[in-house]
């Protein structure tokens, strides 16, 4: 049995333990949403915390040990100054922080989306075809094997300095990994079901979107998930080398060159909420919802 039926069990005994039955007999068991909810704030919020003290361990020992020519910056020193660019709306480089946030957030939604698309449908293909796949994977697996910075001087022969070249290199980068995850999540569905799945007749496209896509939503959520993040992060580098001078990776390029290391550090927590708030609450929230309909996991 595993470690969370066992606790599960303790839950219930104890419960049972400590209320009482009702007239007919019956236990109110309540529900254990604000309990989960509690849980799971409460682990993230240790995951952030040691993230910054890892953070404020290694300022005090690079400041106090490693003679750098100028200070490391710390947690306190890089959300003070986020906090100062928030209250006083800063101007950076012409542009208010939030226009530097919807100018990065629309290059990546723009190239993820097209990144989906095709890492969906690619992948779906390569999955379903046995012959297609054996074909189709090497120049997958050839794009895929290319680092995001690799694309910089084709994207620059192609579109020139500016969001083309960035939504570009974004869109290379996903939709290889997203066309390999859904390729390998149909690929694991069992031989034995789409047999099953012929012997009740159903045809091809019955059993394309009633078996191997159900059973493989997981893998493609996730490998919706992993392209998001691979998106994201070449979005930041994309921009710092061939951006328009607006957005988050091009602050920091900009906050780079004037020696200005406590606005960099600002920008990369900016840099690292919104990762974790697509990852944390937008993508585990779509997975936890597809395995509750797929009946892989109890409540929503």
């Amino acid at each position: 049995m595993r470690k969370l039926d066992l606790y599960q069990d303790r839950h219930i005994a104890k419960h049972l333990d400590e209320t009482e039955p009702d007239e007919e007999g019956y236990f109110d068991m309540g529900s254990g949403r604000v309990r989960d909810v509690a849980i799971s704030f409460a682990t993230f919020a240790a995951g952030v915390a040691i993230v910054i003290l890892m953070w404020q361990a290694l300022a005090l020992y690079g400041n106090a040990f490693l003679g750098l020519s100028m200070a490391f910056p710390t947690p306190a020193d890089s959300f003070g100054r986020l906090w100062e660019w928030l209250s006083q709306d800063a101007n950076l480089f012409g542009h208010s922080l939030t226009e530097h946030v919807l100018a990065s957030l629309k290059r990546w939604f723009v190239a993820f989306a097209l990144a989906a698309l095709t890492g969906v449908a690619l992948g779906s293909l390569l999955g379903y075809f046995d012959k297609f796949y054996s074909v189709g994977i090497v120049p997958v697996t050839v794009l895929q094997t290319i680092p995001g910075l690799a694309w910089i001087p084709i994207a620059i022969l192609l579109f020139g300095i500016g969001d083309e070249s960035a939504i570009f290199i974004i869109y290379m980068v996903s939709s290889m990994v997203i066309t390999i995850n859904v390729a390998g999540g149909i690929r694991m569905v069992p031989d034995t079901v789409l047999r099953a799945g012929g012997m009740m007749g159903a045809g091809n496209l019955v059993v394309f979107l009633k078996i191997l896509i159900p059973y493989a939503t997981v893998d493609i959520i996730n490998g919706l998930r992993v392209g998001m993040g691979s998106a994201w992060r070449v979005l930041i580098a994309a921009e710092m080398l061939v951006g328009s001078g607006i957005g988050l990776g091009a602050s920091i390029e900009l906050l780079r060159c004037i020696l200005d290391y406590v606005g960099a550090f600002a920008c990369i927590v900016i840099i690292c909420a919104i990762g974790l708030l697509m990852d944390k609450v937008v993508f585990t929230g779509i997975e936890k919802y597809a395995r509750h309909k797929l009946g892989m996991e109890e409540g929503y």
